[in-house]
């Protein structure tokens, strides 16, 4: 291993803890936002989404409508949501693209969910468990998720691109974390500036410290689901992204 790449260190986050009081979870999660939006490299899990529905026109995830129409009607479900606030913006993104898109916010704490009125506006919020999703095989178009692959351990991660795949008709992409020095020492010197909440403080740096290398992503990747890949996003983030079982023609069983 690399001096500039330190070992990974798992550890549980403040934001997980079901105790964590309410106010301080609200100022945590929007630091979160706020990171993803100015340095989380979201627009490139919208700039993936995009070029795919583009290539590809989509039809209705008929198990979760009344009714279906052809076109580029999209389903999209947020894995490990938080407040809602990315479900919202890949909405917005997706809709002034052209297409007709609904995107259900999931968390397996609901008062995350509420702490950032995820579900309103009409859209939908469901609290769940991403390793067994409360869906149905090929239930939604895509699957997006950011900041919970760090969470899990390498064998979690496994089953949790299966569950991915199997729930999704198109495909999945998860941004996450890069492990390094850098962002480390980042994060570590200016997170009491830029964080309102003290557990983001604590949580930014563990964050880092449990987050995979790509070399070790695409291990992981490899072990999962056929024709996942894993790329670098700037600034030390990682897409992975492959196939729903659907699209693949492949199937594998739910997870235990």
């Amino acid at each position: 291993m690399s001096l500039l790449v330190p070992p990974r260190h798992p550890t549980r986050e403040l934001l997980d803890d079901q105790n964590l009081p309410f106010e301080e979870m609200i100022r945590s999660l929007a630091d979160i936002d706020r990171v993803n939006r100015k340095w989380g490299a979201s627009h490139a899990l919208e700039k993936h989404l995009l070029a795919r529905i583009r290539n590809a026109p989509l039809r209705s995830s008929a198990s979760l409508r009344s009714t279906s129409s052809a076109g580029k009607d999209l389903l999209l479900l947020d894995v490990g949501a938080g407040s809602g606030a990315l479900a919202g913006r890949l909405e917005d993104v997706l809709s002034r693209d052209g297409s007709r898109v609904h995107v259900i916010a999931l968390d397996l704490q609901w008062r995350h969910l509420r702490a950032g009125r995820a579900g309103a506006n009409g859209s939908s919020a469901v609290a769940g468990d991403a390793f067994r999703l409360p869906l149905g095989d090929a239930a939604v178009d895509w699957i997006v998720s950011t900041l919970i692959f760090h969470h899990f351990s390498p064998e979690q991660n496994v089953l949790l691109l299966r569950e991915f795949a199997r729930v999704a008709r198109r495909g999945f992409a998860l941004l996450d974390l890069r492990r390094h020095l850098f962002p480390l020492l980042f994060v570590s010197i200016a997170g009491p500036l830029l964080f309102e909440s003290r557990a983001s403080v604590a949580d930014g740096p563990a964050s880092v410290r449990q987050a995979y290398t790509q070399p070790e992503a695409e291990q992981i990747a490899r072990e999962a689901w056929p024709g996942t890949k894993v790329e670098r996003v700037f600034p030390f983030r990682l897409l992975i992204t492959g196939p729903g079982a659907a699209a693949s023609g492949t199937y594998r069983p739910r997870c235990p």
